[in-house]
Formats: C-alpha cells, sequence, structure tokens
C-alpha cells in the first residue's frame, strides 16, 4: 500500500463508579482536601482550543464539579496556543485550584505545566488526551490506535482493491493524532495492502481538511473512501467540500465516497441518519467527563490507583510512567444510531453542537 502525503496548505459522586484503588494508608499523611468539605475546594479545567467537542467537554466537567458540591474557578481556553495553556495552568493553580481536569493540546509542551502541578501538589487528571510525561492521578481516555484500527475495518470492508482513500490525519503533536494515524494505516497496511492511502495533514483544522480534500480529489480520479479523524471537527466541512466538488453522494448509490469517522458527535449521527455518513467510532465523552472528575475527586482525598479492570468495561494500563484508563469506543453505523447511551444522541451533546435529532 503506497502513502502520499499532502501537507502545508493544501491539507481536532463517585467512588462507586470506578476500579478499585489503594486508598491511603493510617501511616499516611491525609492530603489537604481528605478532611474538607467540597465546598472548600476549588477545582477547574484547562481547554486546549475551540471546538464543540472540547467545548462540550468543558462546560461538563464544570457542570460535574458544582453538581458534586465542589468550589470552582472559571476555566481557560488556550485557543491553540500551548504556551498559553501553560501559563493557565500555572494560573489556575496560583488562584486555588486544588485539582484540575484538563484535556491536553500538545503532548509534550504541556508537561512544564504538569511538572508545576506536581510541585504545587495539585493532582491532574487528563481526559480525551495523554501528555507525554509528568505525573498525572490518571488518564482517561480511549484507545485511539483501536480506534483507528476500528475505523480501518469499516472503511476496508466497504471499498474495492485498487481505490485511494483520503485521511484526515489529525496534528501529530497530539496523542489522538499520532494514535489516530498509525491504528489505522498499520491496520490497512496489513489487511488492505492493495488500497492507497492520501494522507493529509490537517492539524485539525477543517480549513486544510477542505484543501487537502480538493487537492486529493484533483490528482486522483479512484477515490474511494474519506477517513475523518474528527467529525466534531470536520463536519459539515467535509460535506460542503465534497458537494462543491459535486461528488457528494448519498451511501448506497453508485458514486458514493465511503466515509467513516471518529467522535460520533451530534452532527456524525446526522449525517448516518441523512445516508451520507458510513460509521463512525464514539469518543465515550460522557465517560471522559463523569470518570474524569471521580479520579480527580478521589486523588484530592488521597486515594491511589492501580493497573486492571475495572467496573466499567474497561482497562487500566500504565503507558509512559502513568496509568490509563482506556474507555470501550462502540461503532456506530445505521443500525445503532437511534441508541440513547451514545453521547452524540444526550442533550447536553445536541446543546453543545447546536444540533437536533
Amino acid at each position: 500500500m503506497r502513502h502520499t502525503a499532502i501537507k502545508g496548505a493544501v491539507l481536532l459522586g463517585a467512588g462507586a463508579m470506578l476500579l478499585a484503588g489503594c486508598a491511603a494508608g493510617a501511616g499516611d499523611t491525609p492530603a489537604d482536601g481528605e478532611s474538607a468539605a467540597p465546598a472548600d475546594i476549588s477545582l477547574s479545567y484547562s481547554q486546549p482550543h475551540t471546538d464543540p467537542f472540547q467545548n462540550a467537554e468543558n462546560v461538563g466537567s464544570m457542570e460535574k464539579f458544582a453538581e458534586l458540591g465542589y468550589a470552582t474557578i472559571p476555566a481557560t481556553n488556550a485557543d491553540r496556543d500551548a504556551a498559553q495553556q501553560i501559563t493557565d495552568i500555572q494560573t489556575l493553580i496560583n488562584k486555588g485550584a486544588k485539582g484540575l481536569v484538563i484535556s491536553v493540546g500538545d503532548a509534550d509542551a504541556i508537561v512544564p505545566a504538569i511538572e508545576f502541578a506536581n510541585e504545587s501538589s495539585v493532582p491532574i487528571v487528563a481526559i480525551d488526551e495523554a501528555p507525554a510525561s509528568g505525573k498525572i492521578a490518571m488518564i482517561v481516555r480511549a484507545d485511539n490506535v483501536h480506534m483507528g484500527e476500528l475505523a480501518c475495518e469499516e472503511m476496508g470492508s466497504r471499498v474495492e482493491a485498487g481505490s485511494a482513500v483520503i485521511t484526515l490525519d489529525g496534528d501529530p503533536v497530539t496523542s489522538n493524532g499520532r494514535d489516530r494515524t498509525n491504528g489505522f494505516n498499520d491496520c490497512m497496511a496489513e489487511n488492505y495492502p492493495d488500497v492507497e492511502l492520501v494522507n493529509v495533514a490537517t492539524e485539525w483544522d477543517p480549513a486544510k481538511a477542505a484543501a487537502g480534500i480538493e487537492t486529493a480529489m484533483n490528482q486522483y480520479d479512484n477515490v474511494a473512501g474519506i477517513y475523518n479523524q474528527s467529525d466534531a471537527t470536520f463536519f459539515p466541512t467535509i460535506l460542503d467540500t465534497l458537494d462543491s466538488l459535486g461528488k457528494l453522494t448519498p451511501v448506497g448509490d453508485d458514486g458514493h465516497i465511503v466515509q467513516v469517522s471518529v467522535d460520533a458527535s451530534p452532527m456524525a449521527m446526522t449525517a448516518i441518519r441523512d445516508g451520507w455518513l458510513d460509521a463512525a467510532i464514539a469518543q465515550p465523552m460522557t465517560d471522559y467527563i463523569d470518570y474524569g472528575v471521580d479520579y480527580l475527586t478521589r486523588a484530592i482525598a488521597g486515594e491511589t490507583f492501580k493497573a486492571g479492570d475495572t467496573d466499567h468495561d474497561s482497562v487500566v494500563e500504565e503507558r509512559n510512567g502513568n496509568l490509563v484508563d482506556l474507555l470501550p469506543t462502540p461503532v456506530v453505523t445505521i443500525d445503532n444510531v437511534e441508541d440513547p447511551e451514545l453521547w452524540g444522541n444526550k442533550e447536553f451533546a445536541l446543546e453543545a453542537f447546536g444540533a437536533t435529532k
């Protein structure tokens, strides 16, 4: 399988819910928050950039803090500036935050902020994305390599040998971008070697995704599919681009370009219902929020965690020196798109994306 890159301009409680952890022992010094009431403990959220998925994670986490009775400090949004996210996290801690849930914008660049939190004895839980290093109480995310593999199987079963597939690759500075690319590419090479991949570097930028699709469609006359690594970021850009090129054809019709995505956002659910999107690999956003907040509040109380199976159908593994709770990622198709348990069908998500069912 050949890989053709298109880059640059041509080209995003509590305790009863979780695994058994190890509580602080009798000889341990209680953490600051262990005997304090939730209302006396300030928590907050650090968002790396603006898109509906990130906005929903931010709002959901802050609402969960308040629901559990914790004081909050207004969340921050670094707006794609890695240095700003470092400053944001330091500022939140200096303002008195005793714990933070964060989503990581740049896996390497975020490390100094995590080290600052470590030095300040402020627990951090990362959701959705993973930092490269630094001590995190828990990382709550999906197995993004596996999501890439699931997308590969959905795509590979629908396109013919000899065709080309455009892959809208996420930013490689993020763990999600790297993992979704590697999982998909490696699976396609092993199982569908006669399908050519046309990799588009998007950096999670819809404009770069649109330009990359247009360039690829002009260069290749055998494009049969598009692998979209974030439908929360790239819809409706993809549909608009295909429509402008005269290539938007419903599922099942001649000339249909197979589309498989990651996220299963409300927009993707609508696209599946309307017959434009073949399949989406669902990120468990509501679980990111619920378990992320739960791990954080338990860490503030002095609890530590260990690898192993959880009671919510996931597995905690050690990766790069930190524990990662790898949550399940269902495949969404026309057969199960109405499942009310899928996050893209939940009211808070519909509101965050300005969508309706």
